[in-house]
Order: structure tokens, then C-alpha cells, then sequence
């Protein structure tokens, strides 16, 4: 008899958590898991890389009467308590303000999976009736803004708790968001094959002539740290280099972005793409593939540059140094702007320099398709 499982994600838009997954879903054995899915926001644009076999479930629906009353209480609340010097997650907030609206899930399940932390995570806790419980993190949370006091009791109530990588993993124990003993790694999914094929897909690039091309993936919001592109931005400027830079991704911190290039007068150097259905024709026609984010979990952008080959000059966030090795396969900066303009100046440099990255990440495997998925398969078989 199959074992039931269901997933739990709040959308299936662009972001980390949702291409692991629909990275993750199409190498599960269906022959052994009855595989379903509830999406608490539909719509997302990966919704369209699901795998037949996967059942979606609506999510359940509340009272709208209840709806309305609990989307303003969290409306005043967000408001007010930073006013009061009071500091919460958004998630944690919303929970607190809706959690007593929302139904039980329907239906019992071997196994529920709440594949994001935050809304997900506390509705697989308190929500969803099942005999395991695994949770997946693929985000600093304190330096997200999450406090342990609140997300510790939930994360107690999973079996196993899923950091994306070996940093995660220590930064979650010593936030004291969840114990060592319940902590497993779980690197997200990487798809080369597929990533290459996409990258190949028709594509042109509007680019000035004679102009290196940098690149910077992911969701226009804090946690990437574009403040700090475009202060590098300037500085590259101002000694001269004749460059393109690449923003692909949208998000909350758009306006902030333009306005950041509008004064700093970047007009000619910045361009700010838009999200991207397909952001891999970028990379390969990339020079310099630049990360500037102040965390990530995982930093998946990374493996992908890594699969198509590119050069890449990386901030130092802790998990950056599970896949990049200074020197070897990138380069790694402090996160100031002197420091990551200098690094990709020794790029341009010194071209014997970018060759040899190129030439090691053309020698590195990604096995993360048959490693990530042999500990997946073990969890959904663990007794």
C-alpha cells in the first residue's frame, strides 16, 4: 500500500523554496508515495512544472466575513507595533492574527511536509492531522527576522527539520530555533540538464558593445543586498570600467532600487530586467555572475551559475561557503563595496584567473538529484 503524503507551500511563484520543489516532486518513486500538494496561494508561474502524478489539493478555505475582520486586524497591526518599537515577522504575525480562522486540514496522512518555514510550517503544526511531520528551512531565520522563542515550540511537533545546507544547519542550532538531534541537511535540487537546456533556448542579448556584462539573480528584496550592488556599481564606475549590470528578478524593494540608480546616476550601467520566467539565457550570456546577498539558506543562484560554467564573485554569508571555494570554483568578498569591485576588477584583470575558475567548475558534479533525493526517499520510508 502506497504511503500518503502531502506538501504544504505557500506559493509556487519564483523563489528558492519553489524551485527546489518542483525540482524535488518529479524524482519521488510513485509507485510507493501517493504524492499531494496544497498551495496556499495559486497562481505561481512553477505551478505549470508539476508533475502529473501529484494530486493538488485546495487549500481550505475560511468564513469570508472572518477573512475580512482578520486581514484588517493584521493591516492595524503591522502598522502599529513598529511604531510601538515592537518587532514581529510578518509571518508570525499573520498566524496570530488568522490561525483561529482556518479549518484542520481534511484527511489523515502517513506523512505531511511543510516545505517552507513561516504560514506553512505553523499550519503543518497545528493543522493537519498526520502520523510523521517533517519541515523544510531554506532561510537564516533570525537574520530574517524570525524569533526562536516563537518558531521553536512549533518546530518541536517535526519528526525531522530540513535546513538546505551544512550553514543553515549549524545557524539553526545556534539560534536556538531546533535541536541538533532533529536537524537533518538537505541540499535543494539542482536540475543541470535542465538548466543547460533552458540557458540554450533562443535569446537575445541587448548589450552595449565592448561591455562586460555582470549578472545578479533573485527577488528585488532585502535580504539580497542590492544597496550594495549598486554602491559597487559606482565604484566600478569611477574607475572607469565599461560594464552592463544585470538585475533579473522583482519584488517589494523595486522602487527603492531605482531610486538608489537614479541618484547615484547608474542609468547606463544598471538595468533592472524584471522577473524572468526563464532567467538562464542570462547567465550563460553573462561575463560575471555577482551574488550580493547579506544571507541566503542555501544560495541556489549559485549552483546554477556553477552549472553553466560561469566565473562568480560571491559575498561572504555563511552558506556561500558550502559551494564556493575561494580561489578555486569563485571568489568570495566581504560584504562591502571595496572589496566585492576589487574582485571583479581581478577578474577583468587577470584573465588567466577567470579561466581557471571556469575551468573548475567545469570539472566539479552536481549530484544533487541522486544524493538529495536518496535522503529524501529515506525519510519517506523512515519508520
Amino acid at each position: 500500500m502506497k504511503r500518503s503524503v502531502l506538501f504544504i507551500i505557500d506559493s509556487l511563484g519564483c523563489g528558492g523554496a519553489e524551485k527546489s520543489l518542483v525540482s524535488l516532486l518529479p524524482l519521488l518513486d510513485y509507485s510507493r508515495f501517493e504524492i499531494s500538494l496544497s498551495i496556499i496561494r495559486r497562481g505561481g508561474y512553477f505551478e505549470r512544472f508539476l508533475p502529473g502524478e501529484v494530486h493538488l489539493i485546495s487549500f481550505p478555505s475560511s468564513p469570508r466575513i472572518s477573512v475580512f475582520f482578520a486581514n484588517g486586524l493584521f493591516s492595524i497591526l503591522r502598522r502599529l507595533l513598529p511604531l510601538l518599537g515592537i518587532k514581529r515577522h510578518g509571518a508570525e504575525l499573520l498566524w496570530n492574527c488568522k490561525s483561529a480562522i482556518y479549518p484542520a486540514f481534511p484527511g489523515k496522512y502517513d506523512i505531511a511536509i511543510a516545505y517552507q518555514q513561516g504560514f506553512p510550517t505553523y499550519y503543518v503544526a497545528k493543522k493537519i492531522h498526520a502520523e510523521r511531520k517533517l519541515a523544510w528551512i531554506n532561510v537564516d531565520m533570525e537574520k530574517a527576522g524570525y524569533r526562536s522563542s516563537y518558531n521553536s515550540p512549533f518546530y518541536k511537533q517535526f519528526f525531522r527539520i530540513c535546513a538546505v545546507s551544512n550553514a543553515l544547519r549549524d545557524r539553526l542550532v545556534s539560534t536556538g530555533f531546533a535541536s541538533k538531534e532533529r536537524l537533518l541537511v538537505v541540499k535543494d535540487t539542482v536540475n543541470v540538464g535542465l538548466i543547460r537546456k533552458l540557458a540554450s533556448a533562443p535569446f537575445h542579448l541587448n548589450a552595449p558593445s565592448g561591455r562586460l556584462k555582470l549578472l545578479t539573480v533573485g527577488r528585488l528584496s532585502a535580504p539580497k543586498n542590492y544597496p550594495l550592488a549598486i554602491e559597487t556599481a559606482k565604484l566600478l564606475s569611477e574607475k572607469g570600467l565599461a560594464f552592463i549590470w544585470y538585475f533579473v528578478g522583482e519584488g517589494e524593494s523595486r522602487k527603492e532600487i531605482e531610486t538608489l540608480v537614479s541618484r547615484n546616476r547608474l542609468q547606463d550601467h544598471i538595468v533592472l530586467v524584471g522577473f524572468q520566467p526563464n532567467p538562464y539565457p542570462y547567465f550563460l550570456h553573462c561575463d560575471i555572475y555577482v551574488q550580493t546577498s547579506a544571507f541566503e539558506g542555501f544560495g541556489l543562484t549559485l549552483s546554477e551559475a556553477k552549472a553553466l560554467h560561469k566565473p562568480i564573485v560571491t559575498t561572504d554569508f555563511p552558506a556561500a561557503f558550502d559551494q564556493i571555494k575561494d580561489g578555486l570554483n569563485g571568489l568570495i568578498a566581504p560584504m562591502n563595496p571595496d572589496a566585492l569591485a576589487e574582485r571583479i576588477l581581478s577578474l577583468v584583470q587577470n584573465p588567466s584567473l577567470t579561466e581557471r575558475l571556469i575551468q573548475n567548475t567545469k570539472q566539479e558534479q552536481n549530484h544533487t538529484m541522486e544524493t538529495e533525493y536518496a535522503k529524501v526517499n529515506r525519510l519517506l520510508v523512515e519508520n
